[in-house]
């Protein structure tokens, strides 16, 4: 319904944090008990007949003690009926009697315990029942201010754990979201990278009967390796780039001669984390858009390095040459594309994808994203 304000959910808590709102109260309460037994012994000195500061803040602690003791039974009420813009008769009606219990039981127990002190000598009064008239009468609305002052704070506190508790959960919802839209763009990438595998090997099959056999059994291990990494986001740079070099052996075996590689990698960027089967796709992507559209082939560079806090990797592919001088290219297709959304999902800005046409043909891409080893990882974004 819109313009309903939604109910504030608040749950029964456990012996710990009992035991923690227990210990806070009381060291609420003693703290401006200390405070106002000082206050008692600075208000006495200019009439000459100050208290003395043990006694007056040994009375005043005594005092807000008391406090103490009947603030656990209002956290009760307000945890048990919490005021909601759809009820709240109830929730009034309950702190009616709150307060009327509130103001008697303090009355009751500063009579016995004989808080009460004279306001012009801080002398304690003795303990009786017109003593307790009398404190009854004259501190009525000082104890109703406390009463609500006491309630306020306690749901102000209550509504802020509350939201807390609802912040984390949506995070933990987005966070949920985010995982199970990155599992499906991850999801993607095999039948895709499949499907130009199995194109090549049927291709090869009217051609060379024993490297198609060899393609699908060297395709059989790639997929074994890529299912036992498919719960990770990120694994270690020298995983991916032995994926990538197997995947490239199939390549050769359908393009031979026509398809030359170089792998180069610097020692740290080795022991860099990296999304999962993030390189594949990229150099299927040259491969597929620029080698392959040669007659005479081409080479393909790949090469990765650390630099500056970042992992830098360059692929550098050969293709038809443009007449167009090296221009950006948007790269929509389903490799540069599920890459963006992939790394967006990981490293929110964080990273950059560029991939750029070169004057003498092919083109070059570059990826950088920040540098982290194995167990430091980044949290999936939201």
């Amino acid at each position: 319904m819109v313009g309903k304000i939604p109910s504030m959910e608040f749950h029964p808590i456990d012996v710990r944090s009992g035991l923690r709102q227990v210990l806070a109260t009381l060291g609420v309460w003693v703290g401006l008990g200390i405070f106002m037994g000082v206050q008692f012994h600075l208000n006495g000195m200019p009439g000459g007949r100050p208290v003395e500061l043990g006694p007056g803040i040994a009375l005043s602690v005594r005092r807000y003690l008391i406090y103490a003791l009947l603030t656990l039974p209002i956290l009760w009420l307000c945890r048990r009926f919490p005021p909601t813009s759809s009820r709240w008769i109830r929730p009034l009606t309950a702190h009616a009697v709150g307060l009327t219990l509130f103001v008697l039981l303090y009355t009751a127990l500063q009579t016995r315990f004989g808080t009460i002190f004279d306001r012009k000598t801080f002398e304690p009064l003795p303990a009786s029942l017109e003593t307790a008239r009398v404190l009854l009468r004259s501190n009525l609305f000082e104890q109703f201010t406390m009463y609500a002052s006491i309630v306020t704070a306690v749901l102000a506190l209550q509504y802020h754990r509350e939201h807390r508790r609802r912040e984390l959960r949506e995070a933990e919802l987005r966070r949920q979201m985010a995982e199970y839209e990155l599992q499906v763009l991850k999801l993607q990438i095999p039948p895709h990278f499949l499907f130009n595998a199995m194109n090549g090997i049927a291709t090869l099959m009217t051609r060379d009967t024993k490297i198609a056999r060899e393609m699908l059994l060297q395709l059989s291990e790639l997929l074994r390796t890529a299912l036992s990494q498919s719960g990770q986001h990120e694994i270690p740079l020298r995983e991916e780039i032995a994926f990538v070099k197997a995947y490239l052996d199939i390549q050769r075996m359908r393009f031979g001669e026509r398809l030359t590689v170089s792998v180069r990698s610097d020692r740290e960027s080795l022991e860099a984390s990296v999304p999962n089967m993030i390189i594949q796709p990229l150099v299927e992507n040259a491969i597929q858009h620029g080698i392959a559209r040669m007659t005479a082939g081409g080479g393909l560079e790949l090469a990765t390095e650390r630099v500056d806090g970042r992992l830098r990797i360059v692929i550098v592919s050969d293709g038809p040459q443009r007449p167009a001088a090296p221009r950006p290219v948007a790269g929509s297709g389903i490799g540069l594309g599920n890459a963006r959304a992939r790394l967006s999902q990981l490293y929110g800005d964080a990273y950059q994808l560029r991939l750029v046409e070169r004057e003498q043909g092919g083109a070059e891409l570059l990826l950088e994203i920040p540098y982290h080893t194995v167990g430091t990882g980044v949290a999936v974004r939201g």
